[in-house]
């Protein structure tokens, strides 16, 4: 009998998630919205640390976002061949396909994982919200991201946040988002989006067919 795309996603977190974080998925919290998976996780000591959801790219990448009950969200990304070094700074450029760019200061939060805290949950997922393609230059990964069903997990992800805030007291967390818990494994079973490669510039909207399966990982 297959485990379900949810259990299956715990147990695999469980699994790979690195030995030396001391956190763990909170049971009843997982959802998925489209090809993008989510949850609530606590911190070291046991109390609510935050709401993620996430989505995985045909290439390898991956797309996380973080809501925190001190309203704020991060946004990181992970690619297979680029590391990292744990606190590296970057001005990053983060932008949809119309409209400004948003210009701030990202770090480094592992290995692994890199991208951007911004103050304010809701006018930051107004912006994510504003089209369909998301680039983060600044970092050394140069691509586009088809974020195709980010406003449903993001509702998800806000509805989490405000349900698990609120019991137990919330733990609110500093701003530096280098004292923040780098994010967990992905479901490496789950459907993964096409991306949308490196080929198209800023202001266009390149192709990519969306929820194409990924091969599975192999034994």
């Amino acid at each position: 009998m297959r485990l379900s795309t949810l259990a299956a996603a715990a147990l695999l977190a469980v699994t790979l998630s690195p030995a030396t974080a001391q956190v763990a998925e909170i049971p009843g919290s997982q959802f998925e919205a489209g090809n993008w998976v989510g949850g609530a996780y606590t911190d070291s000591a046991g109390a609510f640390s935050y709401c993620y959801t996430t989505v995985s790219y045909m290439n390898g990448q991956t797309l996380w976002v973080g809501i925190y009950p001190n309203d704020t969200l991060s946004i990181l990304l992970s690619q297979p061949d680029i590391k990292f070094t744990p606190g590296e700074k970057f001005e990053l450029w983060v932008m949809m396909e119309t409209g400004l760019p948003a210009i701030g200061n990202g770090e480094a939060w592992d290995a692994d994982y890199a991208g951007i805290t911004y103050d304010g949950i809701g006018a930051t997922v107004d912006f994510l919200n504003s089209g369909r393609y998301l680039r983060m230059l600044g970092m050394g990964i140069d691509d586009g991201f088809d974020i195709d069903g980010i406003g449903p997990a993001l509702v998800q992800a806000q509805d989490c946040l405000a349900r698990h805030s609120g019991a137990g007291g919330g733990k609110v967390l500093g701003s530096d988002p280098g004292v923040k818990s780098p994010p967990k494994v992905p479901d490496l079973t789950r459907p993964k989006t096409s991306g949308i490669g490196a080929g198209g510039g800023l202001g266009t909207r390149p192709g990519g067919t969306l929820g194409t399966p990924a091969p599975k990982p192999q034994p």
